[in-house]
């Protein structure tokens, strides 16, 4: 066999961890801090290491689908002429 198997890193630093989830360091640091992700830590005061698989479960955790925009409804009245006059909010011009 000739080709040679690549070995695939389960535990990733946080400045790599916060890259692969497209965020800053300190956000992943609070994401932490708040305990969103467990950490390794092999020895007091050594670096925070993380878990590939908890990232994919964040993200997949995270992930949602934005309404068509047209299909959602609208937050505010749409004026029109007819309820702007009665509504008093039509300007001279």
């Amino acid at each position: 066999m000739t080709a040679t198997a690549t070995l695939q890193r389960r535990l990733i630093r946080t400045k790599e961890a916060a890259s692969y989830l497209s965020m800053s360091d300190w956000k992943l640091r609070r994401l932490i801090q708040d305990g969103a992700f467990p950490v390794v830590q092999d020895h007091e005061g050594g670096p925070f290491l993380l878990d590939v698989r908890d990232l994919d479960g964040y993200i997949e955790n995270h992930k949602r689908t934005i309404p068509d925009e047209f299909s959602a409804p609208t937050k505010f009245p749409v004026l029109t002429a007819s309820n702007q006059t009665r509504n008093g909010s039509r300007r001279a011009g």
